[in-house]
């Protein structure tokens, strides 16, 4: 019996040594690349945000102000171009069905708002 309390002290004594172990704290690099990685995270729902909401002022101003930051400049051009790319041929697959509903004629100008802010959203953040 006595072995046997030995046996089980001795393993959590042992289990709980490894637990502390395992509990080794962040450095300071892994801690900013934590914290670099979540503002990276918070730029891209921002952006995101941005684009679904094209008619509203500050979706330009977002998008200004996180694609001239050089370190996210090429990231965000390029999704603004590939977003201009998707609207260019969504407008012109309605162009190219013929006849128009209103409901197309509304899908239509909707289409072409979308581009004329993406094109105002790249040209912004390649002057600025």
């Amino acid at each position: 019996m006595k072995l046997r309390i030995n046996i089980i002290l001795f393993s959590a004594l042992l289990l709980t040594a490894c637990a502390q172990q395992n509990n080794v704290t962040p450095t300071n690099t892994e801690h900013d690349q934590a914290s670099q990685t979540y503002q990276v995270g918070v730029m891209v729902e921002a952006i995101s945000l941005a684009l679904s909401k094209p008619n509203e002022a500050s979706s330009l101003e977002t998008i200004s102000l996180y694609g001239t930051d050089s370190r996210y400049y090429v990231m965000i051009r390029g999704w603004l171009v590939q977003e201009q790319a998707g609207v260019q041929s969504q407008l012109n697959a309605i162009r190219s069905s013929g006849a128009t509903t209103a409901k197309q004629a509304q899908t239509k100008q909707k289409f072409i708002d979308k581009l004329a802010f993406l094109t105002l959203a790249i040209r912004r953040i390649d002057l600025e």
